[in-house]
């Protein structure tokens, strides 16, 4: 990642608005997300870690996903509100 005194002011409400997301996460939601996101860990192995199976790790991952596009974009275009919740 790049220093934060090089960020543009757009990248640094973007990186807090991200930091936001991941606060709301539920705890597993958030460590799955952070471990398939961050650590670049596989479905396999996050359900190894957390003792769950790979279809809850899926889940969980969508979870966080949608948490990070609500507060990303909490107002969607409305072609997409047809995919949505």
């Amino acid at each position: 990642m790049r220093n934060m005194t090089k960020l543009t002011i757009k990248e640094r409400r973007l990186l807090r608005k991200a930091e936001q997301a991941v606060r709301l996460m539920a705890p597993l939601d958030r460590e799955i997300f952070i471990g398939y996101r961050v650590d670049d860990a596989s479905y396999n192995e996050l359900a190894r870690r957390h003792a769950i199976s790979v279809e809850d790790v899926e889940a969980a991952l969508c979870r966080g996903l949608a948490i990070l596009a609500d507060v990303m974009e909490p107002d969607p275009p409305p072609w997409w509100r047809f995919w949505r919740r």
